[in-house]
């Protein structure tokens, strides 16, 4: 059987992009398929020798997910934007061969429509991980829709997935058919044997960046160090400055985010509440998956996730202050959190892990 793993935001060792690609990758090609990955043109050499190492690789695709509207035109450039990236994408994707599945772990509206345009004939799994702003009828919601009546028209084999129920929900109002599936995360335990019943060390883990305010927190850090607690201090970006004082112990890019929030009893997820309000977290899914208690703020995806399964307390904001006295609250009551989350993972892995990625 041959794959197609297409993935833009392949260029750097860091991000969900990179981490749940390569997983995915090699869990297919030890299953005996033919892989191939596509990532974003200008891919680092260490990027491509990592999934040089499981089969073949190629920095093909020029559209850039995340680049600003505004570029294009600052009145109408989201629309001017999906035109210009589905016609490079379509064009990039006429030196892809065909393939049994075409795979996009994290699938934007223009490149359903370069799929019609090049009129894939596998079947094609494209993974969404947020809401584009359907309630509103936002223009990227709308754009949405018109891709996905174009993918219908051309009659493209496609399924929509989204690891968070609520997604599929919300993306229910604009599809035009029904193939939407919930998938499994592709992150690994194992839970912890036993509920820990004390909190000595919180972990800021990922890709430290603008989403998650300010990224260097010394205030806090020093604040948490003061109040007797361990720091683990994890940062895949290599140009974003880390704090450098005693107590604190700093990260760089690791190859299995898993190890250090196993050692850690609580990891804070200080998102943006705007931008992760319909947002999932794979930092989140993989503490569900250890068991280990976490934090987000109110109004956001994550927090409301936490919040379903009592694996710990919201910060109102995600501001140090906020941070900090959610953090209080979580030691006061971390037997509970603690328990809850050991709880949630015997579940959570029951259903998840990169095995279950048929």
């Amino acid at each position: 059987m041959k794959i197609n793993i297409l993935d833009a935001g392949i260029k750097e060792r860091l991000g969900h992009h990179y981490d749940y690609c390569l997983r995915l990758a090699r869990h297919y090609s030890n299953n005996g398929m033919d892989v191939h990955v596509f990532g974003g043109a200008g891919m680092d050499d260490e990027t491509r020798a990592e999934f040089a190492k499981i089969g073949k690789i190629s920095a093909l695709l020029r559209a850039r997910p995340y680049q600003n509207p505004r570029r294009f035109d600052f009145y109408g450039g989201q629309i001017l934007k999906h035109r210009k990236q589905a016609q490079i994408a379509a064009e990039d994707l006429g030196a892809v061969d065909d393939a049994d599945f075409w795979l996009w772990p994290s699938m934007e509206a223009h490149e359903v429509d370069a799929c019609a345009h090049r009129n894939v004939r596998g079947k094609i799994i494209g993974c969404v991980h947020s809401d584009p702003g359907v309630e509103t009828q936002s223009v990227d919601a709308q754009l949405w829709r018109t891709s996905l009546v174009t993918a219908r028209e051309a009659k493209l084999h496609l399924t929509l997935s989204a690891y968070e129920n609520e997604l599929r929900h919300r993306f229910a109002l604009i599809q035009p058919a029904s193939r939407f599936a919930v998938i499994p995360q592709p992150v690994e335990g194992p839970p912890r044997q036993k509920p820990k019943a004390k909190m000595d060390r919180i972990g800021f883990i990922g890709h430290q960046r603008t989403t998650k305010e300010s990224p260097l927190r010394n205030v806090l850090l020093k604040r948490l160090v003061q109040d007797g607690f361990a720091i683990t201090y994890q940062n895949s970006a290599p140009d974003v400055k880390s704090p450098d004082f005693e107590g604190v112990d700093v990260l760089g890019y690791v190859d299995d985010l898993a190890v250090p929030i196993a050692d850690c009893d609580l990891v804070v997820l200080p998102y943006d509440v705007q931008f992760y309000a319909a947002r999932g977290s794979g930092i989140l899914a993989q503490c569900m998956a250890l068991g280990v208690p976490a934090i987000a703020p109110v109004g956001t995806l994550p927090g409301r996730t936490i919040e379903r399964h009592g694996i710990g307390p919201l910060s109102i904001g995600n501001g140090d202050a906020a941070i900090y006295q959610a953090i209080k609250i979580a030691a006061r009551h971390y037997a509970t959190f603690s328990a809850n989350a050991h709880r949630t993972a015997q579940q959570f892995c029951k259903h998840n892990g990169i095995a279950k990625c048929a």
